[in-house]
């Protein structure tokens, strides 16, 4: 009795897990159905007990070759649309492969066009997961091909190479050329030269099929970004355009904080680089990181001209409006649809550090005030990109107090305040390394101290005597006309 009582509630938790795994993953359950059903429609056939059998296989492969991939990508654990948007793409290109092979045959499948999306907005290892889906969930087509299965591994890994690194459109078109030769010469190798019809059609369009995709993919591209919100580092770099409409508002309402945007982002990206992480999401985030500022400029002290409004603020007021600019970035990069990392890097630059000029002025008054009264929204920086525009943000403030900024202060002044963020545990969820924060300090000290290196003063010669001076020859000229 014990024994089926024992056997029952392993079953009933067994059950319960399934249930779990069903109402987290269901996406994957019912994109593999609809990838089912349009293999299944292109074959002209259909056998329940085999479907359910392959149904079983395509949701096994997802969780193999996509899940265990992408769950090592830290913006997928960040943003929901991430894993949306990979998903949609590997359903709509395994039923455009299937629907394509109905009227081409194995030329007609296109391992380019989803893999190439993939890899420019995700990532390589999202890109090779798509890979060793595609190449697998191929061969249920091509009946269980392991000949066709690493055709398309090695297609789509070429692929994945190629386009890891894509920072112009062009180059999208540069790597479908090198795809399409790969192609050509493995189906002229696959159909050994003989019936010289077939053999030829097969080829061609097997050259052509990755150039067709490019065309697809370039096209395609501005649609999923501003759906998303998920951008390349080509839609990053036109974002970066100091022409975007954000940035000319910052420029005229807030000249100080556009002017503090542009010195950090010289830093962000250079730093960024030294640690092999993105440096153009770190530039273009550092433009936009501050632009919730432009709704109360003068509240902050780098467009301050004549008296602080702070001044005759209380403590907690300032502390409100400083918070302020962190939640109207954010909702200003909804409104304009940047990408959600951008969104991520305005809310994350300060972390929950605390505001420590008004806390202690704060203190004065009430000396029982909280610290957690007078922290930032937060959250922490939740990658590497993040971490380093919150470094360089406090860095690049603080720079400017220092009056001969000689290479030994800049030094001292740039571990001081990396030492001060690290031991406040603010980097602790960005991923950054120990290693990192050496490289950042390093590259840090570089950039800042070629920017602010003593220069000549240059001997001022006296004016000679007889020489007439511009205001005298103006007067001269305007008596002359009279």
């Amino acid at each position: 009795m014990k024994g089926k009582i024992k056997m029952f509630n392993e079953m009933r938790k067994s059950l319960e897990n399934l249930l779990r795994l069903f109402s987290n993953k269901w996406y994957i359950f019912i994109s593999q159905a609809f990838v089912l059903f349009f293999m299944k429609y292109s074959l002209y056939f259909l056998n329940i007990e085999r479907s359910i059998v392959e149904y079983l296989m395509l949701v096994s492969l997802v969780f193999i070759t996509c899940e265990l991939g992408i769950s090592k990508v830290r913006f997928f654990k960040l943003h929901r649309s991430y894993v949306f948007t990979f998903y949609s793409i590997l359903t709509v290109g395994m039923i455009l492969n299937s629907l394509s092979y109905s009227y081409f045959g194995y030329p007609g499948i296109s391992i380019f066009l989803p893999v190439s999306l993939i890899t420019i907005l995700m990532g390589t290892t999202a890109g090779i997961s798509s890979t060793y889906y595609f190449s697998l969930s191929s061969a249920i087509i091509l009946n269980y091909s392991l000949k066709y299965s690493l055709f398309f591994l090695f297609v789509g890994s070429l692929t994945v190479f190629l386009t890891r690194r894509i920072n112009k459109r062009i180059d999208i078109a540069r790597a479908a050329i090198f795809v399409s030769l790969l192609q050509a010469v493995l189906f002229a190798i696959n159909e050994n030269f003989f019936i010289p019809i077939s053999t030829y059609t097969n080829i061609v369009r097997g050259f052509l099929n990755p150039i067709l995709s490019s065309i697809i993919t370039i096209g395609i591209l501005p649609y999923i970004e501003y759906g998303s919100r998920i951008y390349s580092s080509i839609g990053m770099l036109e974002l970066g355009n100091l022409s975007h409409p954000l940035l000319k508002q910052l420029s005229i309402k807030a000249p100080g904080t556009y002017y503090h945007s542009v010195i950090l982002a010289n830093l962000a990206e250079a730093a960024a680089e030294k640690i092999e992480v993105n440096p153009i999401l770190a530039r273009v985030g550092s433009y936009f990181h501050d632009i919730g500022k432009m709704k109360k400029p003068e509240f902050f002290i780098e467009n301050q001209q004549l008296e602080n409004p702070h001044s005759s603020l209380h403590p907690s007021l300032s502390h409100i409006v400083l918070n302020f600019h962190v939640k109207a970035g954010s909702e200003l990069a909804r409104k304009y649809r940047l990408p959600l990392l951008i969104e991520d890097i305005i809310k994350q630059h300060h972390g929950v550090r605390i505001q420590k000029f008004f806390y202690h002025k704060a203190k004065e008054v009430n000396p029982e005030i909280k610290e957690e009264d007078f922290r930032y929204p937060g959250p922490k920086p939740q990658f590497k990109e993040a971490g380093i525009i919150m470094l360089a943000d406090s860095i690049e403030a603080a720079i400017r107090s220092i009056k001969d900024p000689t290479p030994s202060k800049i030094e001292e002044m740039v571990t001081e305040i990396v030492n001060d963020i690290y031991n406040e545990r603010e980097l602790d969820e960005s991923g950054l390394t120990l290693k990192d924060l050496e490289l950042i300090i390093e590259e840090f000290v570089r950039v800042l101290v070629s920017t602010y290196h003593q220069r000549i003063e240059y001997p001022r010669e006296e004016t000679k005597n007889n020489l007439v001076t511009l205001k005298e020859s103006i007067e001269d000229e305007s008596e002359h006309n009279k």
